[in-house]
């Protein structure tokens, strides 16, 4: 038979095990309630590879905590999880959301200009497409200065050399069923680039 001290200090235990846990349901309820809880757990779904269920965090912290200071910095990790992921309409999303945020931020103003590029590259044998992200480089270029500014030229003039380079193709191709009509308007096109195209090199 259990002596009644013995019985009183079993007791004690289980109560003690009880509230600490009740204490963890309690406080993970409250942290997953906090805009720090839901930013923290972005980041956790991130890591597990489970990006629609971040982006569905994203929507909680931003309905819920609108005026948050970690909205900005989610978006940014957000919008390059789906550059990664090549889903650049998704991208330019969280990047619009951050510029909400705080629209004197450099550094989200150089990734509107670095998916843009992305774009462009992923779209590469559609001519109308790279020339609409070539206009659209050009702006966000403009956007953004110092060392960001010297990045987001260099993928500006990257497009264009691209474009050159298919152009010059193109218009060798018309050289060769003597269209000289059509040779000068490809001619042309890469003059208004402002490009080199001695510069481009293709193996």
């Amino acid at each position: 038979m259990f002596s009644s001290k013995l019985l009183l200090s079993i007791t004690f235990i289980i109560i003690v095990n009880s509230c600490s846990s009740d204490n963890i349901s309690k406080i993970k309820k409250i942290n997953d309630n906090t805009d720090n809880g839901i930013y923290s757990s972005i980041y956790n779904e991130i890591k597990y590879k489970n990006i629609d269920e971040a982006d569905n965090l994203y929507i909680k912290l931003k309905t819920n905590f609108e005026t948050s200071k970690y909205i900005k910095s989610a978006a940014e990790t957000l919008a390059i999880v789906h550059m990664q992921n090549n889903e650049n309409i998704l991208a330019n999303f969280y990047l619009q959301e951050a510029l909400e945020s705080d629209s004197s931020d450099q550094f989200a103003k150089f990734l509107l200009a670095k998916n843009q590029f992305l774009s462009a590259n992923k779209n590469e044998r559609d001519l109308n497409y790279i020339q609409r992200a070539l206009e659209a480089l050009k702006i966000d270029k403009d956007l953004v200065y110092g060392d960001y500014a010297i990045l987001a030229n260099s993928m500006l003039i990257r497009v264009k050399l691209d474009m050159a380079w298919k152009n010059s193709q193109i218009g060798n191709l018309y050289k060769r069923l003597n269209k000289k009509d059509a040779v000068n308007i490809y001619k042309q096109k890469i003059e208004q680039l402002g490009v080199n195209i001695d510069d481009i090199e293709k193996k």
